[in-house]
């Protein structure tokens, strides 16, 4: 009978402790930090997205579907327009283009829920750093959790073209967009870092910026078995770092970004970010590198850095 009697007590008081630290936290406001990984960014409320005071004007975010030939099935994609789109005044201007590719996992609405994609333009636009901007966050898997596809032409499926031009002619063709190289840019988180200078070399007439978050330039054992099927011809065909030295012509405007991570499981894609860099420099391309250290390979790193590299593709996109 104590026994019980003690236990009942004791769970009385966790449960005023845990009352009264909520209490607490929620008087420090909305947006307590509760944690964050690689694939989630969160606070207390669960919505990191609180734009500052001096944000007055807001964009819209869309979902859209659309059918994609070459992948044979239909796609989900979300956009971002700017305040004022939809505005008559507004309907004879275009604009540039930001397609943001998520890393595994991933699916369409990572880099607005967890990036901040609309959050960054609406605050970077209230505050004169950009030009209005499109920005598209397509999906480059068939579910989050599902096979990777390194957004590529390969086993998985026809990635590559599915993004490159199913895509960009599906928001060219319902969008006011600047359809040209110098009115679009190409970029992503990991994988999607890699995807996107990937493509974004492979593809010069289509896209004038390219950025990479955390990526790799080299597919590795892994990715030449998963997507080419073990075709090492085909793993060099889409590893920039073996490719790059033999482009011919102008590269697009090149952004990377990379943590700093000696010793750890990601020093090694640091290393290629600096090789990749020392190339650019020595071939005279117009590009950026940030390596800050004490990054993460995590939404909250990415997110931070976005904000730069919008301003980067604003000052070289028409």
């Amino acid at each position: 009978m104590e026994k019980g009697f003690r236990a009942r007590r004791h769970r009385w008081k966790r449960l005023i402790f845990v009352l009264i630290m909520l209490a607490a936290q929620a008087s420090l406001g909305v947006g307590v930090f509760v944690g964050y990984s690689y694939w989630e960014y969160r606070t207390f409320w669960g919505d990191p997205n609180a734009s500052p005071s001096d944000v007055t004007s807001f964009g819209t975010v869309e979902t859209k579907t659309f059918y994609s030939e070459a992948l044979g099935q239909t796609m989900e994609y979300e956009i971002y327009l700017p305040p004022g789109y939809d505005d008559l005044w507004h309907r004879f201007m275009h604009y540039p283009v930001v397609y943001l590719l998520h890393g595994v996992p991933g699916t369409d609405d990572d880099w607005v829920s967890k990036g901040g994609a609309a959050d960054a333009m609406d605050t970077l636009l209230a505050r004169k750093q950009v030009q209005p901007m499109l920005v598209v966050i397509p999906t480059g898997a068939n579910a989050r959790w599902g096979p990777e596809t390194g957004w590529v032409d390969g086993s998985q499926g026809d990635w590559g073209t599915y993004t490159t031009k199913d895509l960009v002619s599906e928001v060219d063709s319902n969008y006011r967009t600047v359809a040209s190289a110098d009115g679009r840019a190409i970029a992503g988180n990991s994988e999607g870092g890699w995807a996107a200078v990937n493509l974004g070399l492979k593809n010069p007439s289509k896209f004038g910026v390219v950025g990479s978050f955390s990526g790799y330039f080299t597919a590795d054992d892994q990715d030449k078995n998963n997507l080419f099927d073990g075709d090492q011809s085909l793993a060099d065909a889409n590893s920039p770092t073996s490719y790059l030295p033999r482009l011919g012509g102008d590269l697009p405007a090149i952004y990377l970004l990379q943590e700093q991570d000696r010793g750890g499981r990601f020093q090694q894609d640091f290393e290629e970010n600096q090789e990749f860099a020392e190339e650019l420099k020595a071939r005279g391309a117009t590009y950026e590198f940030d390596n800050p250290s004490g990054g993460d390979h995590n939404w909250d790193f990415w997110r931070a850095y976005l904000p730069d590299f919008l301003i980067f593709t604003s000052e070289h996109l028409r």
